[in-house]
């Protein structure tokens, strides 16, 4: 008896992650999927600025949160005052002053976009990141992150979490001249739309080989929720670096 046998696509990147999909085209090899980006905020001849906005938080949920917050902390606080228990007051004074603060951080304040910009003079790819101390007073610590464009690798991942479910386009960093795996970073997130991840990986391939013959972003300007937000700057000596051209 004879059985019908299949062959699935298996990763050739090790170790593998258990949310892959799709191995994508080598950065440096023709793309047969039609460039696209959906945001784009800066392209010139020397480098390539997207925005990684963070999809997965509904930042304008922060409001009716914080007002929430403020109208329990009146009634606990006001509780302990009926009672004439004041100083026991302070713990409900002190659990809302911080939830509320840290509410109003991550709306006003907290990174909404970790762009990555990749300069194609250099062959680099910068990657922005950020730390968050866990004090909400505290600001968020700017981390770059720089990789030579070489052994960067493409993967499509389906996140199954909640908060960040959906298909996500991973940069792969391997050891040169191999597919052991070193490092995996976040280079586009999309919610149901896996076919705009290709297209995403095939302009950044298509830029760095440098081809000029590139159709402007799906989307225009900014999203809604981005506002009032601004861009976060990038520190001086890694503006300077990831946007002019190598020393001869």
């Amino acid at each position: 008896m004879s059985f019908m046998q299949f062959d699935y696509p298996k990763p050739r990147l090790h170790p593998k992650h258990n949310n892959w999909c799709e191995d994508l085209p080598e950065n440096h090899e023709p793309q047969l999927v039609p460039p696209q980006l959906r945001w784009l905020t800066e392209r010139n001849d020397i480098y390539l600025e997207v925005p990684r906005y963070r999809i997965e938080v509904i930042w304008w949920m922060f409001i009716p949160y914080t007002i929430l917050l403020v109208i329990c902390a009146v009634i606990f606080i006001s509780l302990f005052f009926l009672i004439e228990r004041y100083m026991m007051s302070i713990v409900p004074a002190l659990t809302f002053s911080s939830l509320i603060l840290t509410a109003l951080k991550f709306f006003f304040i907290e990174p909404r976009s970790l762009p990555i910009r990749l300069n194609r003079k250099r062959q680099k790819l910068y990657v922005y990141n950020y730390k968050q101390p866990w004090q909400p007073w505290r600001k968020a610590i700017t981390r770059i992150s720089v990789y030579n464009w070489a052994d960067i690798h493409g993967e499509v991942h389906f996140e199954s979490t909640p908060g960040i479910r959906g298909y996500h386009l991973y940069g792969v960093l391997c050891e040169p001249g191999t597919l052991q795996v070193v490092e995996r970073f976040v280079l586009a997130k999309e919610w149901g739309e896996r076919e705009q991840l290709n297209q995403i990986w095939s302009y950044l391939c298509m830029y760095m080989q440098h081809d000029d013959e590139l159709p402007p972003p799906r989307e225009a300007g900014t999203p809604d929720f981005w506002q009032p937000r601004k861009a976060d700057a990038w520190p001086e000596a890694m503006e300077r670096e990831s946007t002019t051209i190598s020393r001869v």
